[in-house]
């Protein structure tokens, strides 16, 4: 009721501050001052009605039969944008209001780039329950995704991450890749046969994670001599280790499914 009230008596503020017809007043002409141009004026090129943009069609219109119409329809046009963002709060708002829904955000915010199948496993929820709950949340603005080569990852809608740092939280999801991440952070210039050494997992599996993560940007590679080492980015570098101070040391969530040796593109976690 307050708000219906509130635009009314938004639309009679403006309506009453329209400004007087130009028939009763008038127009007063002033020179536009004492410049002389230099040279005659440019010919114009003209054009046929239809290459006009209708918004411009749409406002000669207003203006020309009546100046008061065009005020009302932006009136209409503010009311409207203002009705809109309303009802994006209150929509938010009855999104938290579901038990099932506010556990299924809460717990993505804990845990950004999260997957389907773990947040399944995690709350217990059925896929099909859940790929709902996640659709109502992203229609209402408040979780996004993120993609690394078919496998899709959660986040709360902040832009808190950039595109690379969210696809190095998709990897870290992986408990070989995360171990390799920490490796390449603590060692840079690590070759493929000294990081299987270290995790314990076959040269073939070491050589998967890693090319998923230089297609990604987050490890480069670097030729030297007959040997080929590996090193995190700049920016991957930062992140992992801000990553790895934020959290006790090794921890890690074990029920992901994708976290087990040769796992293979397509595992939906």
């Amino acid at each position: 009721m307050r708000r219906r009230t509130a635009a009314v008596l938004l639309i009679i503020i403006l309506l009453a501050a329209l400004p007087i017809s130009a028939a009763a007043t008038g127009y007063t002409v002033r020179p536009a001052g004492d410049h002389i141009p230099d040279g005659p004026p440019r010919e114009l090129t003209p054009i046929e009605w239809w290459q006009v943009p209708p918004q411009v069609l749409i406002t000669s219109l207003l203006i020309g039969t009546s100046p008061e119409l065009l005020v009302v329809v932006n009136v209409l046009f503010l009311l409207n944008v203002w009705l809109f963002f309303g009802y994006r709060r209150i929509a938010k708002r009855a999104a938290l209001e579901h038990e099932t829904r506010t556990a299924i955000y809460d717990h993505i915010r804990a845990h950004p780039g999260i997957r389907l199948g773990t947040l399944a496993q995690d709350l217990g929820i059925n896929r099909g329950t859940l790929r709902y709950h996640l659709g109502k949340l992203q229609e209402f603005g408040m979780i996004a995704t993120a993609a690394v080569e078919g496998q899709t990852g959660y986040f709360e809608n902040r832009q808190k991450y950039s595109v690379l740092e969210e696809k190095v939280l998709i990897h870290l999801r992986n408990r070989n890749t995360q171990e390799i991440l920490a490796i390449l952070l603590e060692s840079p210039g690590t070759s493929r046969r000294e990081l299987a050494e270290r995790i314990g997992i076959t040269a073939s599996s070491v050589s998967w994670h890693l090319r998923r993560l230089k297609t990604d940007g987050i490890v480069l590679q670097e030729k030297t001599g007959g040997d080929v080492r590996y090193s995190l980015s700049r920016e991957s570098a930062a992140f992992v280790e801000e990553r790895a101070g934020s959290r006790p040391a090794g921890s890690v969530d074990c029920r992901d499914p994708e976290r087990r040796e040769g796992a293979g593109v397509g595992i939906d976690g």
